[in-house]
């Protein structure tokens, strides 16, 4: 687990680059949506929720205010601390508890969950595909697993059109700097779905986040609404190819009952 990246030395750097932004907005509106649709209980207070890698809280407080208890876990400590504060300031600090723990020693078993969060996380891990065996002793009959990747087809893609030749041949998607925030083992969304299958989840979504926001460019997109980005995100993230390509995907998966 040491080798799992944590982002506390990231922080600032994270939240200027995430908080308030249109990339960073346009993920969190469309898992939200996401929830709303495929969660019937969702505007129901009084499930019990896990987010695993909660960064700066938006999740936590988000579903918190709907009037559900959350545990919000991060390994990095500064995530946490301000998850907190945020939590204390909305005057949730009786439905957040936050725990300063990787997500290992969250998904112990030894608590059951009906809904677990797991949000670009995986990718940061150093055996990111291990974690998915540890979910659904978790998860209530029934509980819903919610869980973003970088997408690995989007990442050689884009590779390839910038020409990072030497990163597809070695497989090396790590940034070159230590502070880099291009995760280093993305995720292919096939061998997330198949295993998911394996362990018994019925897979209820699987869709892009940002299939086409990243590649355009900053002249056009200064000339388009963020409303009209998220409208065309919103038709063709749920179909191929164009999920195959997006930034991120999010999967649904609801566990046995």
């Amino acid at each position: 687990m040491s080798a799992d990246r944590n982002f506390d030395d990231l922080f600032e750097r994270f939240h200027r680059n995430i908080k308030g932004s249109d990339k960073g907005r346009l993920r969190e509106d469309l898992i939200r949506e996401d929830l709303e649709t495929f969660i019937p209980d969702l505007d129901r207070p009084g499930l019990k929720i896990l987010d695993a890698g909660c960064g700066l809280g938006d999740m936590s407080i988000w579903l918190a205010k709907k009037g559900h208890d959350l545990t919000a876990a991060d390994i990095s400590g500064k995530m946490v601390d301000f998850t907190r504060e945020r939590a204390a300031q909305d005057g949730l600090s009786d439905r957040v508890a936050t725990r300063h723990l990787p997500l290992q020693d969250m998904l112990t078993g030894e608590e059951q969950y009906d809904l677990i969060c797991i949000h670009a996380v995986m990718e940061w891990l150093a055996e990111p595909y291990a974690m998915l065996d540890k979910i659904l002793p978790c998860l209530k009959a029934g509980g819903i697993l919610s869980l973003t990747v970088y997408n690995l087809h989007r990442t050689i893609f884009n590779g390839l059109i910038k020409g990072d030749f030497y990163k597809i041949l070695e497989q090396n998607f790590a940034g070159q700097s230590a502070k880099s925030m291009t995760p280093p083992n993305p995720i292919e969304p096939e061998r997330v779905n198949a295993r998911l299958t394996e362990l018994g989840f019925k897979v209820e979504l699987q869709a892009g986040l940002r299939c086409f926001y990243d590649f355009i460019t900053p002249e056009v997109r200064d000339q388009r609404t963020y409303e009209q980005i998220l409208l065309l995100e919103r038709r063709y993230r749920k179909i191929s190819p164009y999920r195959d390509i997006a930034r991120y995907v999010h999967f649904l998966a609801k566990a046995p009952v």
